[in-house]
């Protein structure tokens, strides 16, 4: 009998814990294969050369943890995701420079009248809407749709956790997680567009290549 008490106390104990443990683990994102580019520089191949992609933001960027076959995720509530969609069209300026050793120079986006997200409300009567993103792709059509739940959809759009980030919840806190859209897949089966990542270690660049998508 004061064998098994004893096991019951060490099981609450170690119990007790692996709780705190977990959430540490979780809010470092150890258990998902997904990680956000906080720690490296967000940049766009060009003609073999990185340029910085601002105003793309490292922070609502993500990548797979493997190697093989990396995917692009990118925040899909936040605007400048629009900044993608030029890069996939060309509709940008290179501006070289030397401030950085690391990197060639910046981007500079042109201006189009194309608009590639919209946040539009999809109404269920007189009074009542949901908020949706609805993407573009260059002819105008809608290629995805989104309902801005704040959530992953099931579909290209997935919850990711900010490594190391947490944020205040119903008096606790929780890992920071917010929805990326899988920016690779996207543009794959919608625009027949390849976006591979090349990952500098040495130096934290993480550098987008995009190209016409290779015949199937």
């Amino acid at each position: 009998m004061k064998f098994r008490l004893k096991i019951t106390i060490f099981a609450v104990i170690i119990g007790t814990l692996l709780i705190p443990a977990y959430f540490i683990l979780q809010t470092y994102g150890v258990f998902q294969k997904e990680k956000v580019l906080s720690d490296y520089a967000l940049a766009v191949n060009v003609n073999g050369k990185s340029y910085e992609a601002w105003p793309l933001i490292n922070s609502f960027a993500a990548m797979d943890k493997e190697e093989d076959n990396r995917q692009l995720y990118y925040r899909v509530d936040m605007n400048h995701i629009q900044y993608l969609f030029h890069i996939a069209y060309q509709e940008f300026d290179i501006r070289p420079s030397e401030d950085n050793p690391y990197l060639a120079g910046t981007v500079s986006y042109q201006s189009t009248e194309n608009e590639y997200v919209k946040s539009e409300k999809q109404y269920t009567n007189a009074k009542d809407y949901t908020t949706v993103l609805n993407f573009y792709n260059q002819d105008k059509e809608v290629i995805y749709t989104y309902q801005d739940t704040g959530k992953g959809d099931g579909q290209l759009v997935q919850s990711i956790i900010h490594q190391g980030m947490s944020r205040s919840s119903n008096g606790g806190s929780e890992a920071a997680r917010d929805p990326y859209i899988n920016v690779t897949a996207l543009f794959h089966d919608k625009l027949d567009m390849d976006v591979k990542l090349d990952v500098d270690e040495e130096h934290k660049v993480v550098t987008i290549r995009m190209n016409k998508a290779e015949a199937r």
